[in-house]
């Protein structure tokens, strides 16, 4: 076992608190959809007309249901036992909502970019999402099964349209014109009060694959928070932006490897 490893297994125990963050590198992958002839057929029968596109994320979200990465879930599972009996909030970019079916606790849990849980206007004209129409991942999954023609199937599924302003309705995701951060905004506030609880306490701060596609949201406030919190301890994973800043080297750790990696590794 490295010394890294060794101080970031002995944080984490000595921590009365633990802080992660999840980026892009524990992310599912869409890459080989097209390979899938199943998904192939109902895609290539969306993109030859315009008025079916909407259905393609639905797709994309189906196959992500029915095919989890094995060194994703396997990441996920160590992450879990990593984390079990300590006081931890985890903050991810992730928006594929694979976290959601694992075993760790939800009310510990935000994704301020949001995923495929909710459904908004395009327009965000109320500010409000609803749960996602589950009715039509099931007809997707039907014809994906093979119990239903995809032809037959497309002209059926109707469009969820905005009930205040009859706009399109699509996935609340940060990806959306008009984001309606309304979606994780709940469990922002707990994230924060749960901060709040850290101050002067010690603190076991983890980012795992986290990016610069959206810094505001984990890189730069993590950094922030240890640099105030002169208890805590800060561990970055990362294939390739794994540096530290020079405001918090003394009590942060870099480790240059996949965070899935690292993660599939843990118990090794």
């Amino acid at each position: 076992m490295n010394d890294v490893k060794k101080n970031m297994i002995d944080s984490i125990m000595e921590a009365d608190f633990v802080l992660v963050g999840l980026g892009g590198e524990l992310k599912a992958k869409l890459s080989d959809i097209e390979r899938d002839s199943r998904y192939l057929d109902i895609l290539n029968r969306i993109k030859a007309k315009e008025e079916y596109h909407w259905i393609i994320p639905y797709v994309e979200c189906v196959y992500l249901s029915e095919h989890r990465d094995a060194g994703v879930k396997a990441a996920y599972t160590n992450l879990e036992k990593m984390l079990e009996g300590k006081n931890y909030y985890i903050v991810s970019t992730c928006m594929d909502d694979y976290i959601y079916d694992t075993g760790l606790e939800r009310d510990r849990i935000v994704t301020p970019c949001g995923g495929y849980r909710f459904v908004q206007c395009t327009d965000n004209c109320s500010g409000t999402v609803t749960k996602t129409d589950m009715h039509i991942f099931n007809q997707i999954k039907s014809c994906i099964e093979g119990k239903e023609e995809a032809e037959d199937l497309l002209g059926r599924i109707e469009k969820p349209i905005c009930e205040s302003c009859n706009k399109d309705m699509t996935f609340n995701k940060i990806e959306a014109e008009h984001y309606a951060e309304e979606g994780y905004m709940e469990r922002w506030k707990h994230y924060t009060e749960w901060l709040q609880g850290t101050v002067n306490r010690k603190l076991c701060v983890i980012e795992l694959g986290v990016g610069m596609q959206y810094p505001t949201v984990i890189r730069w406030p993590f950094e922030k928070i240890v640099f105030f919190n002169q208890k805590s301890s800060f561990f970055r994973i990362n294939s390739k932006l794994y540096q530290m800043t020079e405001e918090i080297k003394e009590r942060g750790h870099s480790i240059k490897e996949n965070s899935t990696d690292f993660l599939i590794n843990w118990f090794v």
